[in-house]
């Protein structure tokens, strides 16, 4: 008995040991990555303790902080987090190869909405393919092409009441002539004939929520708020819309309709750069070279798509301007396609992206065939989990 004692105990001493090894590697392993960041990398200068996170201006209402960092460092900076290096990516060539290719997966503070889903915007690696495989039919044109009718009734001042259909697995088939988002993901099946459980139904829908209305509610305030400021601009919109109604008996919005509103989605697009801050990261699984720079592997990345969207070597010195021209087809084409990037890039980029295009630009036509709009008080922008007003916004709107 002594024996087997003995031996458990020295095994037991070994694998503690190793622990403590390999402790101590990985440890001295993360000093010399952050020494190296701190020595090479690009940025303002920390406090000791506090890092960045106390500098002027940061997180405070407006952006400037991340204006003027941008203005200054125009490929990457290194933000610290108390000890934390985060390094912000803010240029095309900078954010490309992280949109582009596998180099980094998602960090841990995707974890903080776990509680509520773990769909797409949260899961990574094999699991991600396997969802966004299954979820891809959800989005085909056909299928977006019938959430017009929803899109124009929830735009209606006529619509009040809604209602909510429960629905059944059995009610569920593939002869329905509409199908709906639920109705696909309840049909989907990958190449082993095996759907998608109850649970991952109900976290894509959740994210799906999630994404379908915060974030596009987020972006047609901010649309509102600045056309309002800008009557030359909201004139050329309604007249855009006024071409497009002319002759009909209602203004509901076809599907074909949404390519003619070019000059409409100009403005929403042009709104979204001047607002959107939301900000993917990703921890790399293998060094990243920036401009000359090395960024080791380990090290949380950030795509800082606010600053990328108003950095002066891609939008000139007059980024904060509204200037829908910016999007026309001639300007478009002579850009990196990396330098505007609101629902991401690559194959990664946010699958309802053209759900939430389809949702502003009728959601614009409608609103500007009927009204005109003014500001009565304006906000500055907050980043939380989407961009919103430090303030309520007041618009007053006027029959046309």
């Amino acid at each position: 008995m002594s024996l087997i004692t003995s031996i458990f105990g020295t095994v037991a001493l070994s694998i503690f040991g190793f622990k403590i090894v390999q402790f101590l590697l990985s440890l001295v392993a993360t000093l010399h990555r952050l020494a190296y960041i701190r020595r090479h990398l690009p940025g303002p200068k920390p406090h000791w303790l506090y890092g960045n996170f106390r500098d002027p201006g940061f997180m405070e209402p407006g952006f400037k902080w991340e204006q003027e960092a941008v203005t200054k460092y125009r490929r990457l900076l290194v933000f610290w987090m108390g000890w934390k290096p985060i390094v912000m990516l803010n240029h095309p060539d900078s954010i490309k190869p992280i949109l582009a290719t596998n180099i980094g997966r998602k960090t841990d503070g995707y974890q903080v909405f776990k509680d509520w889903t773990e769909g797409l915007a949260i899961i990574d690696g094999d699991i991600w393919k396997r969802h966004r495989s299954l979820i891809t039919p959800s989005f085909h044109f056909q299928v977006l092409k019938q959430y017009l009718v929803v899109m124009n009734e929830a735009v209606d001042p006529n619509y009040h009441t809604s209602s909510i259909i429960h629905k059944d697995v059995k009610e569920t088939s593939p002869e329905k002539k509409a199908m709906d988002f639920l109705d696909t993901l309840l049909l989907a099946k990958d190449s082993d004939g095996n759907g998608l459980s109850e649970k991952e139904i109900r976290d894509e829908v959740n994210t799906f929520i999630f994404a379908g209305t915060d974030t596009t509610g987020s972006a047609l305030t901010w649309f509102l708020y600045i056309i309002a400021q800008h009557p030359e601009e909201q004139a050329r919109v309604q007249d855009e819309v006024d071409t497009l109604f002319a002759g009909r008996d209602d203004d509901s919005v076809r599907y074909e309709d949404l390519k003619k509103l070019t000059y409409t989605t100009q403005c929403l697009r042009e709104s979204v750069r001047l607002y959107l801050n939301i900000p993917p990261s990703r921890v790399l699984r293998e060094p990243l070279k920036v401009n000359g720079f090395t960024i080791p592997a380990g090290t949380n990345v950030m795509v800082n798509l606010y600053q990328v969207h108003h950095n002066p070597d891609v939008w000139g010195d007059d980024h904060m301007d509204f200037k829908p021209e910016r999007f026309e087809r001639a300007n478009v084409e002579k850009r990196d396609p990396f330098a505007f990037v609101p629902f991401s890039a690559g194959a990664r980029n946010c699958i309802g992206q053209q759900f939430a295009m389809d949702e502003l630009r009728s959601a614009a036509a409608r609103i500007f065939r009927r009204f005109s709009v003014s500001l009565v008080k304006g906000a500055r922008p907050v980043f939380q989990a989407v961009t919103k007003p430090e303030n309520e916004i007041l618009l007053k709107f006027s029959h046309r």
